[in-house]
């Protein structure tokens, strides 16, 4: 008989190497009971309130470069987790193929051809961007952000109802909440006035 704590960290393992061998982490877990012992479903249930955060963590981390957004996509806190090449290749094969288009949408002739660089600026090539991206257009938050709504409203509702959204289901947060001052907001990417 495996003692509780040796079932712990021996699950702990296996989802690690099942992570790192570059399988997805949701797949593995329902697979995982059917085909091992009876004490399975008991142990796959304790993971979770037993093992150290950064082992738990740590699969669903490994997920990011998935080819879809579903599975691979990171969940709350996740992406300040993910490592620099996690979210390079999380951005390229799920967040670039969604928001592009998107701003290809909204004015074909000046989002041609969407880039990294449309929302990172020229640091993209080099990898020296920073966020929030001081070269991207700052919002007057001292009026709520009402001056530029009047400047252009067919961005301002593109940016709240369409990109703020969007992003912040990829990046598996919540849209910012002025109460509470959690979740993905207009302040991730801008600057303000």
């Amino acid at each position: 008989m495996i003692q509780p704590s040796s079932r712990y960290l021996l699950l702990a393992v296996l989802a690690l190497s099942a992570a790192c061998g570059g399988g997805q982490a949701a797949p593995v877990q329902p697979a995982g009971p059917a085909a091992s012992s009876p004490e399975a479903p008991a142990a796959s249930a304790a993971p979770s309130a037993s093992v150290a955060p950064s082992a738990s963590a740590a699969p669903a981390a490994s997920a990011a470069p998935s080819a879809t957004a579903a599975p691979g996509a990171p969940g709350p806190g996740d992406w300040d987790i993910w490592s620099h090449e996690q979210k390079m290749a999380y951005m390229k094969s799920t967040v670039m193929p969604k928001m592009g288009p998107m701003f290809h949408d909204l004015d074909p002739k000046k989002f041609s051809d969407p880039k990294c660089g449309l929302c990172h600026g020229a640091g993209a090539k080099d990898k020296t961007f920073k966020m929030p991206n001081p070269a991207l257009p700052k919002l007057n938050l001292a009026d709520m952000m009402k001056s530029d709504q009047q400047k252009n409203p067919k961005t301002f509702d593109f940016m709240v109802k369409q990109v703020k959204p969007q992003m912040a289901q990829l990046l598996g947060e919540p849209e910012y909440d002025p109460k509470s001052g959690k979740g993905f907001g207009c302040l991730e990417c801008h600057t303000k006035k």
